[in-house]
C-alpha cells in the first residue's frame, strides 16, 4: 500500500507520521530535535535514519517537510530559523540526497494552517489567522481563502515588539516570542522561582503561585498586543490558536478574549478558537502536502 511521510521539525521536537490516503496515521514518532546544529546535518541524519527504518514496513512515496523560520519554499532553503540556528540551509536538497524521495516543503505554521483550513477549525472561513504558540511563535495568514506567504517572509509575528524586557533569539528585545512562547514562559518561571516546570504546569498553578501568575499575565499581555495588531491590519474573521499553550484549556482562550475585547474598539473582533489538530496541525498539513505531490496536484 502506498503511503507518505509527514515530518514537522520544531525547535524542541520533530513530529513524524506515516499517512495513508485517507490521512489516517499508520505509525508515528516524536524525536528530539538536535541542538547546536547550524548546518542542519544532524537533523537530516535523524530524519533519514527514521525514513530507512520506516521503509521496512511502509511504501513511502513522498515526504511532506515543514520547518520554522523564513523560507524560500520553491528553492527548498531555510533562509533563517532562530530556534534551529539555521541560516541559508538547503534542507530539501540535503534530505533528498539522503533518502531519494521527493519532498514537498512548507513553513511549519503554514503547513498547520493548510490542515486547519481544509479540515479543521478554519474550514468555512475566508479570512483568518493560524497562530500556534510553541517553542517559537509565527502565524499563517489566510486572505480570501488562500494562505499568503509573501515569498516566505510573511507571518513572523513572533518578532513584533510587545514592550517586554526579554531578549529574543533574533537579537532584539521585547519580541512576542521572547515573552509568550512556551519556551519563554518556562524559562521566565525558572529564572524567578529556581524551579523547572512545563508551561502547562505553570498555567495550572496561576491561582496558587504568584510567580506563575506573573509569568502567565505577561504572556497573555504580549499575545493581546500581537493579536490587536493582526486584527487592526488584517481583520481576520477567526484566529485559530494552536501549539502547546492552546492545550491549557478554555481558561486560556477566555483570558485572552477578555483582555483583547478591552483593546479593540472599531476593529472586527475575531472569533478565538483552538485548533482541531492541536500540536499535530503541522504534521497533518505535511501529510496533505505529501499526498498532493504524489497525486500531481
Amino acid at each position: 500500500m502506498t503511503n507518505v511521510l509527514a515530518v514537522d521539525v520544531g525547535g524542541t521536537n520533530i513530529k513524524c507520521a506515516v499517512f495513508d490516503h485517507n490521512l489516517s496515521i499508520l505509525e508515528s514518532r516524536t524525536l528530539e530535535t538536535p541542538q547546536d546544529d547550524g548546518s542542519g546535518k544532524s537533523v537530516v541524519w535523524v530524519i533519514s535514519t527514521l525514513v530507512k527504518e520506516l521503509q521496512k514496513n511502509h511504501d513511502i512515496r513522498s515526504i511532506g517537510l515543514a520547518v520554522p523560520g523564513t523560507l524560500d519554499e520553491p528553492a527548498g532553503i531555510t533562509r533563517w530559523a532562530g530556534n534551529l540556528g539555521w541560516k541559508n540551509v538547503p534542507i530539501v536538497q540535503m534530505l533528498e540526497n539522503e533518502v531519494g524521495i521527493p519532498i514537498a516543503f512548507k513553513h511549519d505554521v503554514r503547513a498547520g494552517a493548510l490542515a486547519e483550513l481544509r479540515n479543521g477549525a478554519m474550514k468555512g472561513f475566508d479570512n483568518g489567522i493560524f497562530l500556534p504558540i510553541g517553542t517559537g511563535i509565527a502565524c499563517a495568514i489566510v486572505l480570501d481563502g488562500e494562505i499568503r506567504s509573501s515569498d516566505g517572509f510573511a507571518g513572523e509575528v513572533g518578532h513584533v515588539d510587545v514592550n517586554s524586557d526579554r531578549v529574543c533569539v533574533c537579537g532584539k528585545t521585547g519580541c512576542l516570542e521572547a515573552t509568550s512562547s512556551t519556551l519563554a514562559i518556562s524559562k521566565a518561571y525558572e529564572a524567578l522561582s529556581g524551579k523547572r516546570k512545563s508551561t502547562l504546569e505553570i498555567v495550572n498553578e496561576i491561582d496558587s503561585d504568584s510567580i506563575a501568575r506573573k509569568v502567565y499575565d505577561e504572556a497573555i499581555s504580549g499575545l493581546v498586543r500581537a493579536v490587536e495588531i493582526l486584527a487592526t491590519i488584517i481583520a481576520p474573521e477567526v484566529i485559530v490558536l494552536g501549539g502547546g499553550l492552546s492545550m491549557a484549556g478554555p481558561r486560556f482562550i477566555s483570558d485572552l478574549r477578555e483582555k483583547l475585547d478591552k483593546e479593540l474598539t472599531f476593529q472586527r473582533k475575531p472569533e478565538l478558537v483552538t485548533s482541531k489538530y492541536g500540536i499535530q496541525s503541522g504534521m497533518y498539513g505535511c501529510g496533505i502536502m505529501a499526498w498532493e505531490l504524489v497525486d500531481g496536484r
